[in-house]
């Protein structure tokens, strides 16, 4: 073997493989240098151990692989004569340290005087070429899987010629079967709509010239169903040596479902979602459109209406928001019913439309299609088991007013429509100059009020209250005032409906209470008299409703250390029917903590009887409007004395306000009404000068 093996060392030196010999007749095999290593043998001479030696080499061969090369052996060992020669080739694996290499085996049967004596072949580690065939393999079935399950369909086109290939998905997008597509061009461009035919080859002419370096675009194309779909085209082209486009290939998707998504999107944005009717963003533009066209000259006239429905509240409250949103619809269908060609129906807002009246002739058109609108609206309505009546009040504004922006159109209407509602409602009045005037004097007003609650430029006058069977000063009521830097005081009926509205009254509320109660705390001090004096403060009804009134009255009670008893919460009787549970409950909360109440105005408002002895009330206040007829004799005199009687009754104080003549105080002493207040006795004034009147009169108040 010595020589054998010399030989093979000689071969491997010049060569990549490693060699074996089996000696089938000794049950030996010789392995050479290389194939040694390869298996990871420590020898690389063959040292014959019987007929186990060949196992060597099997035993590393992988599992799955050994049965194929034993039967590729012994396929060569059972060669007839005849075949003697014939070569075997096998690929396997075999064990290599913790992992596995890939070989390929060849080998051939030599026969000795026409027997088989040996088996000899060599090896190659081919581990590499197999792993790149493995991972070409993969790519090729990734791209396959991507190409089958991708929503792309795949071309490529030839500009020269025109010759066009498809993807089975390219044709299945379009509904057409492979037989349709005749290899050319004109089965994809004859096929996209005319109005997206120029920009689709606009954008194939400017990546074929090189101006753009990519293909994009998204076009329109007939479906064979009649249906137009929306497709993306992506492409690069292929060029020559001299630039020229040789080739072009890309993909085409379907984005149909994106575009209707878009498309939807975008109407969402400019369409209410309810009634499918324009919204504001979209009347504005078309408002902006009108002027435009007007600025440009030649341009008809034309109107915005504003048409709000008057309290769709109180029905939307009383039927629930379903039955509500019913209505909402219904009504917009009786507006879409008598909508002009040109002219845009909007929903602003839960209960506000509008109406951009195109080509009008004078002020005259406008009010007579707001009369339509509003007639058509008031028709009852039969809503499940109720039949309802609804009004509008309109506001009218007119392009010949000379706007520059939409916003100030719309604004105008606006203001025109707030009038139709205080205006008594189911009215429609037209914008003019003194209304703009008016809204600007109630924004600045507003603002001042703003930097009045900031700067601190509010105050408290105090009006005292006399306990009519003494003429002695029982209490005071705090009555709030504006000190303006400009114009002075301003009475509270300018100031406080407005500071209702914007909120504000809420931080002056507080304000008030807090500053009411330090007040009388001084004088109650200064002042000591068996039955203390009391202090009245106004509750408005956004303060009782909004604000947290029971947790600023303890603080207010611990900050002052005022008697609970000596504070009167003044509420009106109108305030307390809006939702009588409730605040019949948080009355009673603050009648638990000794703290008095007293219903004002009574009298003025809904005088509900059967709601009146549920309320924890200790007085009712009698409006100066039957006090100061009391002198006439009118009718109304009576209503004073009904009223004081039903406060006895009823285990209240009755409190007459407005007392202005010596003829009206001695009428409520005879009826027996406890307390009074009024010119008579003294006007609301500053603490300083009620301070000096008590320290005059002693609290004694003279009667003039």
């Amino acid at each position: 073997m010595d020589g054998t093996s010399d030989r093979y060392r000689w071969t491997e030196t010049v060569s990549a493989e490693g060699m074996w010999d089996w000696d089938l007749r000794a049950g030996t095999m010789f392995l050479s240098t290389r194939f040694r290593q390869t298996l990871g043998l420590a020898s690389d001479i063959s040292a014959p151990s019987g007929p186990s030696c060949p196992e060597e080499w099997f035993a590393r061969v992988h599992p799955d692989d050994a049965p194929w090369l034993r039967a590729a052996l012994d396929g060569l060992r059972a060669e007839p004569q005849a075949s003697s020669g014939r070569a075997m080739l096998i690929e396997h694996r075999v064990r290599c340290g913790d992992g596995w290499r890939w070989l390929s085996c060849r080998g051939m049967l030599v026969r000795e005087s026409g027997r088989p004596a040996r088996l000899v072949g060599c090896v190659a580690d081919v581990t590499e070429r197999r792993a790149a065939e493995e991972a070409l393999r993969l790519a090729e079935e990734r791209q396959a899987l991507l190409a089958a399950g991708a929503n792309d369909g795949l071309w490529g086109w030839s500009p020269q010629n025109g010759d066009l290939i498809c993807s089975p998905r390219w044709t299945a997008m379009l509904g057409l079967s492979e037989a349709e597509h005749d290899g050319t061009a004109r089965v994809w461009f004859d096929r996209v709509l005319p109005a997206d035919l120029p920009g689709l080859t606009a954008a194939i002419d400017l990546h074929l010239s090189g101006e753009r370096e990519h293909l994009q675009h998204e076009f329109r194309m007939l479906h064979a169903d009649g249906t137009e779909r929306w497709l993306l085209v992506r492409g690069i082209a292929q060029r020559g040596g001299d630039g020229q486009a040789v080739w072009m290939a890309g993909s085409m998707t379907d984005i149909t479902a994106a575009k209707r998504a878009e498309q939807q999107l975008l109407f969402d944005s400019f369409h209410d979602g309810m009634t499918r009717l324009p919204n504001r963003t979209l009347l504005l533009d078309r408002i902006g459109q009108a002027l435009d066209r007007d600025r440009r000259g030649g341009a008809t006239s034309f109107a915005l209406l504003l048409i709000d429905l008057d309290r769709f509240k109180s029905i939307n409250d009383a039927l629930g928001s379903s039955l509500g949103d019913r209505l909402l619809t219904m009504i917009a269908d009786r507006l879409i019913g008598l909508r002009r060609i040109g002219d845009t129906l909007a929903r602003l807002s839960a209960d506000e439309f509008a109406v951009l009246l195109d080509d009008i002739g004078d002020v005259t058109d406008a009010v007579e299609a707001a009369q339509e609108l509003s007639q058509a609206i008031a028709k009852p309505l039969a809503l499940d088991t109720h039949q309802l009546v609804v009004t509008a009040s309109v506001g009218v504004a007119l392009s010949a007013t000379g706007y520059e922006q939409a916003e100030d159109m719309l604004r105008d209407a606006t203001l025109a429509m707030h009038r139709a509602k205080s205006g008594g409602r189911a009215r429609i009045e037209v914008f003019d100059g003194d209304l703009r005037r008016a809204a600007l004097t109630l924004m600045r007003t507003e603002a001042d009020l703003r930097t009045a609650v900031e700067q601190e430029q509010l105050c408290l006058f105090y009006q005292p209250i006399i306990a009519l069977e003494s003429g002695r000063i029982a209490g005071f009521e705090a009555l709030m005032r504006w000190n303006h830097p400009e114009r002075g005081l301003v009475p509270p009926g300018e100031f406080i409906p407005l500071a209702e509205e914007c909120g504000l009254i809420v931080p002056m509320g507080r304000w008030a209470l807090r500053t009411a109660a330090r007040q009388l705390r001084v004088w109650q001090a200064r002042f000591p008299r068996s039955e203390p004096f009391f202090m009245s403060v106004n509750v408005s009804a956004r303060q009782f409703r909004d604000d947290d009134l029971v947790r600023l009255v303890e603080e207010v009670l611990a900050d002052s250390g005022v008697p609970p008893s000596s504070l009167k919460l003044e509420i009106t009787e109108s305030m307390l029917m809006q939702d009588p549970d409730t605040c019949r409950r948080r009355m009673q909360t603050i009648r638990d903590m000794d703290v008095r109440l007293s219903i004002d105005d009574f009298g003025t408002g809904y005088s509900s009887l059967s709601y009146l002895h549920k309320f924890p009330a200790d007085a009712l206040k009698i409006d100066r409007s039957f006090v100061q007829a009391l002198s006439s004799r009118e009718g109304n005199a009576a209503i004073v004395q009904v009223v004081a009687t039903l406060a006895q009754i009823l285990g209240m104080d009755a409190v007459a306000e407005g007392v202005e003549t010596e003829a009206e105080a001695e009428f409520l002493r005879d009826i027996r009404c406890r307390y009074a207040q009024g010119f008579l006795f003294a006007r609301p004034a500053p603490a300083a000068t009620i301070e000096a009147l008590l320290v005059n009169a002693g609290g004694l108040v003279p009667v003039a």
